[in-house]
């Protein structure tokens, strides 16, 4: 395709998914459990798993590297999640995809946390890329590989994953050039100095003193790198400052963080080819990933919902659900929705792209008899979610206020298969 990027974005969207299908088809795979294109069915849980992997939560990372990348092409194909306890059991919970979206989610979260060291997140935005040495070791390279090889499975499925990436680190993904514009999404304050060098009207080479060096820590000392050939002994010039400071923006965007970047890309094509990635935009490709970054809309969601279990749009239990949803702040929102799809974010394209549909399914509790007049208890009992079919199981409350307390300590507490 020529001009990719003159189609609407949507339209791409839909591309990308029948090259995936396609994909899929001819490598003899079938569609993950959990993944947009599961069989709406069976939700994928009838397709033979390529792998089962096995993680415990207190060695998430480890038990990922030691599993995810020995199946090398195979995992364009179904995974089967199991997560043992720290007692370990098996949790509980049946794979029909909740577990498999959980381990994409707790394996990007666990290796994109800054305070792991071989990822960065911008101070401006909280965007990330890895960190300049995470491509000097090998620890840091097979964790980074992890990282490009998760993405590219969350996007090859169709899942949003909490992994808003840098604008820069993007473009490098994408094969696009990276130069001194780029360089603020990465380091706005050396960008600043770079542009007052360009602007400083003094004596450079006697004012400013610079050669054509860098220095950057590593591993605990301070390490110097020449730009050109015998740097240290180079002075910068205003002649030459043009050339320096881009030179300085390559080293940094590019040269530094090559081998890093590598590796990311290398385990991103596993699932995700390059081509196919080209199809869209430097931003677009964190939409792809991540979805819709503002507040979702309550009424999109109310839309396209679904009901079970004996309850209607018309049910008093679900007008009370709707109302305690719009009464809610956005990260109260983005809470829910992490509660009942393992994702914070809608679809792309909305919710009418959200499968299977979200579904809230009656839970029958016990209540006084006049507890939806205020007097006697009411239904005691939490509501819960089957995050492998985007179902919340919200018992049939009496009281709007019953209904907010629930959901708000369901949402504060809930976390993982066994409070479910």
């Amino acid at each position: 395709m020529d001009c990719p990027h003159a189609l609407p974005f949507e339209y791409r969207v839909r591309i990308f998914r029948e090259l995936v299908k396609e994909d899929r088809r001819a490598a003899g795979y079938g569609a993950q459990a959990g993944g947009a294109d599961a069989n709406p069915a069976d939700l994928g849980q009838r397709v033979r798993p390529v792998a089962e992997i096995t993680i415990r939560r207190d060695l998430l990372l480890e038990d990922a590297l030691a599993q995810i990348p020995r199946l090398g092409d195979a995992i364009r194909g179904r995974l089967a999640v199991r997560y043992v306890n720290a007692a370990g059991g098996d949790e509980a919970g049946i794979d029909a995809g909740g577990l498999f979206k959980e381990l994409v989610s707790d394996v990007l979260a666990a290796g994109f946390d800054p305070s792991r060291g071989v990822f960065a997140s911008a101070p401006s935005d909280g965007a990330l890329y890895p960190c300049s040495d995470a491509g000097d070791t090998r620890e840091g390279l097979e964790i980074v590989e992890l990282m490009g090889t998760m993405t590219g499975k969350a996007l090859y499925e169709g899942i949003l994953a909490e992994a808003n990436l840098a604008h820069f680190f993007s473009k490098a993904l994408l094969g696009a050039p990276r130069t001194i514009d780029d360089l603020p999404s990465l380091d706005p304050e050396l960008h600043r100095s770079l542009i007052q060098v360009l602007r400083y009207d003094g004596d450079v080479e006697r004012d400013l003193a610079l050669d054509w060096t860098v220095e950057e820590s590593k591993f605990g000392a301070v390490a110097a790198f020449e730009l050109r050939p015998n740097g240290a002994n180079v002075p910068v010039t205003s002649d030459n400052r043009m050339a320096y400071v881009h030179a300085v923006a390559d080293f940094y965007l590019n040269a530094r963080r090559a081998r890093a970047n590598d590796a990311f890309a290398r385990g991103l094509s596993r699932c995700a080819h390059p081509g196919w990635l080209r199809l869209f935009e430097t931003h677009e490709l964190s939409l792809l990933l991540c979805g819709c970054r503002d507040d979702w809309d309550v009424e999109d969601l109310r839309t396209h919902a679904r009901y079970s279990g004996g309850y209607d749009k018309s049910s008093k239990s679900v007008a009370m659900f709707w109302s305690a949803v719009r009464s809610m702040d956005a990260a109260q929102r983005r809470a829910l929705l992490k509660f009942t799809t393992g994702s914070t974010r809608p679809p792309v394209q909305g919710f009418k792209h959200l499968h299977p549909p979200f579904t809230i399914h009656k839970v029958v509790g016990e209540h006084g008899a006049f507890a939806a007049f205020g007097f006697g208890a009411d239904v005691a009992r939490l509501p819960s979610a089957s995050t492998c079919f985007n179902t919340l199981k919200l018992p049939n409350y009496r009281r709007s206020s019953t209904m907010r307390e629930k959901l708000r300590y369901a949402l504060a507490e809930g976390k993982g298969f066994e409070l479910s």
